[in-house]
């Protein structure tokens, strides 16, 4: 008997060890399942990830394993945007443990995001009576206020334990609805959590809007974060205070941030003009007008139709300034504006001298009109009346005493004029406010190569090139003044750079071939002039050049070439005088 007993046990034990073994290889594979589906799920391959989950139940036997993983393949379906599929998962996940927390929790997000509001409601509020957690009382206050019954939020609110109110994402809910309270509970938000975002940001807006820019700042500055709001008003800040560098820093850092969500583009083409970067303005400008387009946001498109067309003027393009200027609306307060710029543009293409007739006229009755004040200005810098545009862009800068564009118009018409003393006032004064502004030393630079002094010029230019690197006419100037000092390799360099940034313009090849000139490699020489004839062929200065190359060459054929094109616009310009 004692022997049968024994050789039972001994049976039951070896069935139970195979049995366990059985259960430890089972759990392995299970193990084995879960960890394949992670992977899987990491590499966005989710319907594989889910048949892996599917596979792991076949191997439990435990009900509350099963609840976690019935939530996981939920998750799953909700990554495939199958709401009805992670409904059923987390219902199923429901049925082993009507309180586990992460399923009901789940399905209260798949009512809000499919807009079954009440079902998000009624859930919400059995959630909060049985667990009063701030999660639970967010997700009932944040679907009252969905379905606009604030009056019940706020009841709901007054409600909580003091505790649950000081949670900042509860207290941001209530903010959203609580006008005459919003700046108090933001700023109590901040109390409590001095890094966070939405209420910085709402706090940076409201001091934005009151125009108390510097306050605005000091919320953005609050942050952890790389917000591109944060950045646009930091630089908008440094715009008001003409640090238009950063300004164009922060701009760029929220734009390269923002998900083309706000309109950054219009601030920061404003900075460009403010700085005479036309070029740049207007690239930033098109991007702002696709912006309005693209999002039909159309309330400040005039301003940015009317500022496209001033720019175009500007660059004598008058065609593509046209097309700008009349797609501004009559009901527009800018469409007067656009009306003397484009008859302006219509004047400038007939007759300069009918022009300023037309604009002296239209002076009489807008005397603080800043666009007719500039453009009658270029009328008379145009016809070389020196002393009246600095009259008349004196006017302008006293209307708008912080323009940077004005006050170079008013120093480069002196240094035309010849009044080298005058223009050097001005820049002594203009760098005492804009000290880091690089156009300030192409003045200086014109100034002093004005009065023969190549080396003090040298000294500006190379000054404007440390504030600003993206500016042909600079490299161009250095390289005319180091080809006058026989400089001639550093002078190719430098005017390399001006060709590099802006190959379009005839003058940068002539002053290239002048400086190969200097070296002595005329074939270059000659290569260099035929592309700025071919820029500009009404410019006789370029065939002279050329012309005076081919002698040095000694190429007959060319020779004649250019003696022939030198003598055909050498007739031309006497037919025009």
């Amino acid at each position: 008997m004692l022997f049968h007993l024994k050789s039972s046990n001994i049976v039951e034990l070896s069935q139970k060890i195979k049995y366990n073994k059985a259960m430890e290889e089972n759990k392995k594979e299970k193990i084995e399942l879960i960890k394949k589906s992670f992977e899987l799920k990491h590499l966005k391959k989710y319907k594989e990830a889910i048949e892996m989950l599917y596979k792991a139940l076949e191997y439990d036997d435990i009900a509350e394993d099963n609840v976690e993983l019935l939530s996981q393949i939920g998750d799953l379906h909700l990554l495939l945007n199958n709401y009805d599929r992670a409904y059923d998962e987390f219902q199923r996940a429901l049925s082993i443990n009507k309180n586990h927390a992460y399923s009901q929790k789940r399905c209260f997000d798949i009512f809000y995001e499919t807009q079954h509001l009440n079902k998000a409601l009624k859930l919400a509020q059995k959630m909060c009576e049985e667990n009063k957690t701030p999660e639970n009382y967010y997700n009932y206050l944040k679907t009252l206020i969905k379905l606009e019954k604030y009056s019940d939020a706020i009841e709901v609110f007054n409600s909580l334990d003091e505790k649950i109110k000081l949670d900042v994402d509860i207290l941001y809910l209530i903010s959203t609805i609580s006008a005459d309270k919003k700046e108090l509970i933001l700023k109590k938000i901040v109390e409590l959590d001095e890094t966070n975002i939405k209420a910085n940001m709402d706090l940076a807006t409201i001091e934005f809007e009151r125009k108390n820019y510097n306050k605005a700042v000091e919320y953005c500055l609050n942050l952890d974060e790389d917000i591109a709001l944060a950045y646009y008003y930091i630089g908008y800040s440094e715009a008001t205070k003409h640090n238009y560098n950063k300004a164009l820093e922060y701009f760029s850092k929220a734009i390269q941030l923002d998900k083309d969500e706000h309109d950054f583009y219009l601030d920061l083409a404003k900075t460009y003009i403010d700085i005479s970067w036309f070029d740049e303005a207007l690239c930033a400008l098109k991007k702002s007008i696709n912006f309005s387009l693209i999002k039909n946001k159309l309330n400040n498109l005039d301003e940015k139709y009317f500022l496209s067309g001033w720019i175009l003027i500007k660059k004598n393009e008058f065609s593509k300034a046209l097309l700008n200027l009349n797609s501004i609306k009559e009901n527009s307060n800018l469409y007067p504006k656009a009306q003397v710029l484009i008859q302006t543009i219509n004047l400038k293409n007939m007759n300069l001298a009918a022009a300023k007739t037309t604009l002296e006229e239209y002076l009489n009755k807008e005397k603080e009109n800043p666009i007719l004040l500039d453009t009658l200005g270029a009328v008379y810098k145009e016809l070389k009346l020196y002393k009246k545009a600095i009259e008349i862009y004196s006017k302008a800068l006293e209307l708008y005493p912080d323009s940077i564009y004005y006050a170079l118009e008013i120093i480069d018409l002196l240094i035309d004029d010849e009044n080298y003393e005058a223009a050097l006032d001005k820049i002594n004064d203009f760098r005492k406010k804009y000290e880091n502004c690089a156009n300030i030393f192409n003045s200086l630079a014109r100034i002093y190569y004005r009065l023969k002094d190549p080396q003090k010029a040298l000294e500006a230019l190379n000054r404007c090139l440390e504030l600003d690197k993206n500016t042909a006419e600079t490299y161009y100037f250095k390289g005319l003044v180091l080809n006058d000092l026989s400089r001639f390799e550093e002078a190719k360099n430098s005017i390399y750079q001006a060709i590099k940034i802006n190959p379009n313009i005839a003058k940068y090849y002539a002053q290239m071939a002048r400086s190969y000139q200097g070296l002595e490699q005329y074939e270059n020489a000659l290569l260099y002039t035929k592309e700025a004839i071919e820029l500009n062929q009404n410019e006789i200065n370029f065939k002279k050049q050329a012309y005076e190359i081919a002698l040095k060459i000694g190429n007959e054929a060319q020779i004649k070439l250019y003696q022939k094109q030198l003598k055909r616009s050498e007739e031309i310009l006497k037919l025009k005088r």
